[in-house]
């Protein structure tokens, strides 16, 4: 006879990002990475659900511009009344039976795994149950335990420098951490100009930029 353990259970997150596009290329890259919650036959499993509507809007799109790719209430293209329209949180549902595993080993497995996933991406909440045929238990996200375990990206600490409160919160959590030491998702994201959200190679290809080209220059020449 085999011994079982199952995971069931929701984590809400917010992944960085500009887009709705971006925010689910980070989340799934991530997911990819983190760590085996296992099973002899199969794994735990990962559904990724994206919120209802929308929680944040702009103007402007990714770049910082006004285009007639915007869409407005009625979901046309508008110049003049679109917005980028954008929901920041995802649903995760987890679900595993586990095979040839014990009630320890699995809950140590789930463990890494969430605790990898909150240092990357935003866990807003959690209600997951892990149990097998003697015991049982649910993680909740107390105390927002692994919402601070969240590493601020560099831009976010390098804009806040000056408020004393958020200082003293990432030196409590994170003493370890640099001030200017990027999140991991950073990795994934397109670095902008110096003077407006156009991404870096993009304006060095399209417009003349000293200090932006300089950069890139600099850059390009360090693989040669």
């Amino acid at each position: 006879m085999s011994w079982w353990t199952y995971v069931h259970g929701t984590i809400v997150v917010s992944p960085m990002g500009r887009t709705q596009a971006e925010k689910r290329y980070i989340l799934d890259t991530v997911l990819e990475h983190l760590p085996v919650v296992s099973g002899s036959e199969r794994d735990m499993n990962v559904y990724v659900i994206q919120k209802e509507g929308t929680d944040s809007s702009c103007s402007c799109d990714e770049f910082g511009r006004v285009t007639n790719n915007l869409r407005d209430s009625s979901g046309d293209r508008s110049r003049k009344r679109g917005w980028l329209r954008v929901q920041s949180e995802y649903i995760l549902v987890v679900d595993g039976s586990l095979r040839d595993r014990e009630f320890e080993q699995t809950y140590k497995e789930f463990q890494k795994w969430i605790c990898r996933l909150a240092k990357r991406i935003s866990v807003e909440d959690v209600f997951v149950e892990i149990k097998d045929y003697e015991q049982s238990t649910i993680i909740r996200n107390n105390n927002d335990c692994y919402g601070n375990m969240h590493e601020n990206p560099s831009w976010y600490r390098t804009e806040n420098h000056n408020n004393w409160k958020l200082n003293k919160k990432l030196e409590k959590y994170h003493p370890e951490i640099e001030f200017n030491e990027p999140n991991w998702c950073e990795y994934l994201m397109w670095e902008r100009m110096d003077n407006c959200d156009y991404p870096r190679l993009l304006g060095y290809k399209y417009f003349y930029d000293e200090l932006n080209d300089k950069k890139v220059e600099e850059w390009i020449n360090k693989g040669e």
